[in-house]
């Protein structure tokens, strides 16, 4: 599996177009103040500034929701440190300002995720309550795994990458994507039922480097739910490429895995 957390760069500058988050010929999409206030930035410290590597999403007040490969890449690879880890909420700017910052007390990644480079999904439990407010709320999980959502319109929010280069950007941005038919993934369609795959145009936008553990989510009856955690792109690893689908945890798989581990229904909750 190619992990976006370790997307390689390009050092050869393709004659291509660029998407939204991915930025270029097209204006980015960059969401106003508390239209994503259940996005969570997981940050660390370098050179006294904090630098968000991953996304998450707040699915409780004590509780973040990410990419198990955000805590973990590998069997080989050390877990992260929750005192090395900060959660920035409710801001829109990558360097945290105006951000209700908390710290770690754990983190948790799915028992089987490093034995089978799938189940790629984790926790973090915060230290404190998250204090909730316009631009800090929580976020639905769909429960449904037996739901057809292909042909559904979605939407990414991240501080992923701008291209190949490395690039990142100042403010939090926004894609638009489509479920497709899990084949146009290339991935093995055992894994149909713990993953989707969603499609874009290069104008809408996409997953980059950065945007890992990030919110999938989808309008329904004016509420956001969250669908699925980003998790890996499909084909090559390369962000500004035309046909480039991308794949991720389908949350629903494993409500039952969240519930255990946290104490909360999320069947219910938050109703």
């Amino acid at each position: 599996m190619v992990i976006l957390f370790f997307v390689i760069v390009l050092a050869l500058v393709m004659e291509i177009e660029a998407a939204a988050i991915v930025n270029g010929i097209y204006k980015p999409t960059e969401p106003k103040q508390g239209e994503f206030p259940y996005h969570a930035s997981l940050m660390v410290i370098s050179n006294k500034k904090y630098h968000s590597f991953c996304g998450g999403s707040l699915i409780h007040p004590r509780w973040i929701l990410t990419a198990a490969h955000c805590i973990q890449l590998g069997p080989d690879d050390p877990a992260l440190k929750p005192n090395d880890v900060y959660v920035a909420l409710g801001s829109i700017y990558r360097n945290a300002r105006g951000a209700q910052i908390l710290r770690v007390e754990k983190a948790i990644i799915h028992p089987i995720y490093l034995d089978t480079d799938r189940n790629d999904i984790g926790l973090i439990k915060l230290k404190t309550n998250a204090v909730l407010g316009p631009n800090v709320k929580l976020i639905k999980l769909h429960t449904n795994n037996k739901e057809n959502l292909y042909g559904k319109t979605v939407f990414l929010s991240g501080f992923g990458i701008t291209n190949d280069l490395n690039h990142t950007p100042d403010r939090l941005r926004k894609a638009t994507l489509h479920i497709s038919s899990y084949d146009k993934c290339f991935s093995d369609k055992k894994d149909e039922k713990v993953e989707v795959c969603a499609t874009s145009t290069m104008a809408e936008g996409k997953a980059c480097k950065g945007d890992s553990g990030g919110p999938l989510v989808l309008q329904r009856n004016g509420r956001m739910v969250q669908i699925g955690i980003t998790s890996h792109l499909a084909i090559l690893p390369f962000c500004r490429f035309q046909f480039n689908n991308s794949v991720y945890t389908r949350v629903s798989a494993y409500i039952a895995w969240l519930s255990k581990v946290t104490g909360i229904n999320f069947a219910t909750y938050p109703y």
